[in-house]
């Protein structure tokens, strides 16, 4: 039985060109598609029947490419959230392939497939394997997040080392002067959010002179119990910053069941919590990243990339957005 490639190899394009071709997908000449088409009739080639139903679609379909680690928290699930209505906005639908971000083998089969027009990725490290293949297989894709170096790449993400400075400062103008940062273990995997906020909460603490304590652990409430007992009895730290939603619940637990009063006795600021943040008792302190118009951004450049008029700005820093509730307090 004849593949798409066999069929690639007769008529001298690519296995997306083919995919294109007969689905009417993407704008290819004439000359090319008949050529491939020809290609089609001579080998007797019959496409997956799953793909020709799927390329009835009003427009197309997109992938968001979400590694899973541990399972989502509630923030990551609205950002599959509002990803898919933002696809469905502008007429396509959304697969979620959920592998890891080093799964390069389950990745290229996907691709293989030839059933999306485009890929959203999405937890960029910093040397992301994935951009690599995206190029190699001529995938139109987009990233949620940032490598070190994203020149030339399309991207959206939020500016966190902004973020960052913005948390140290906050804490900073309210008095404290010894600092917990809580954050996950998978930035010394190069995970592209915590580095850069790491990288800038040094600086800014070196920039004010103050202290600034480091507990790195996976992404679990056991993270921040431990975190907080690291602190111990004789402590001078007033605040915690933590870039680990789970963590910065179960430090706040471990601090009540010590009887240390959040925020008399400890300020607690959380750097990615949603709205959850505010059934948290106390309401807790976030600079939460714009979700929606992250989402918004990146599929709004993918799309225009697939329908054949890429926007001239492919480069978004959005900022997070600092919301005050009840866990930080001001040391007169």
């Amino acid at each position: 039985m004849a593949t798409r490639d066999d069929v690639a190899r007769l008529a001298g394009v690519s296995s997306s060109t083919v995919s294109y071709a007969i689905s009417g997908r993407r704008r290819i000449s004439d000359a090319t598609r008949e050529r491939v088409l020809a290609a089609v009739r001579e080998l007797d080639y019959t496409p997956n029947a799953f793909a020709r139903g799927l390329a009835g679609a009003r427009k197309g379909i997109l992938a968001l490419n979400y590694p899973l680690r541990d399972g989502w928290s509630p923030m990551e699930v609205r950002y599959i959230e509002t990803a898919t209505a933002a696809a469905h906005a502008l007429g396509f639908h959304l697969l979620l392939w959920p592998n890891a971000a080093n799964d390069l083998t389950t990745l290229t089969e996907l691709i293989a497939q030839q059933l999306v027009d485009g890929v959203v990725a999405m937890e960029v490290e910093w040397d992301d394997p994935r951009i690599k293949l995206f190029e190699e297989l001529d995938v139109r894709f987009v990233l949620l997040g940032r490598t070190s170096d994203p020149s030339g790449l399309a991207y959206v993400d939020t500016d966190f080392r902004a973020t960052a400075r913005t948390a140290l400062e906050y804490l900073v103008d309210r008095g404290h002067r010894d600092i917990l940062f809580v954050g996950e273990a998978r930035f010394d995997e190069g995970h592209g959010p915590m580095v850069r906020t790491l990288a800038e909460l040094e600086e800014s603490a070196r920039r004010f002179g103050v202290t600034l304590r480091i507990f790195n652990g996976p992404r679990s409430y056991r993270t921040g119990q431990d975190a907080f007992r690291s602190l111990g009895p004789a402590s001078t730290t007033t605040a915690v910053v933590s870039f680990n939603e789970r963590a910065t619940i179960g430090l706040i637990h471990a601090a009540h069941l010590a009887g240390c009063h959040i925020p008399d006795q400890l300020s607690v600021l959380s750097i990615g919590m949603g709205e959850d943040a505010a059934d948290l008792d106390p309401p807790v302190t976030t600079l939460t990243p714009p979700v929606a118009e992250l989402t918004e951004a990146a599929i709004g450049l993918l799309v225009a990339d697939v329908e054949g008029h890429p926007v001239g700005r492919a480069e978004v820093l959005l900022d997070a957005k600092l919301v005050e509730r009840d866990s930080v307090r001001t040391i007169v």
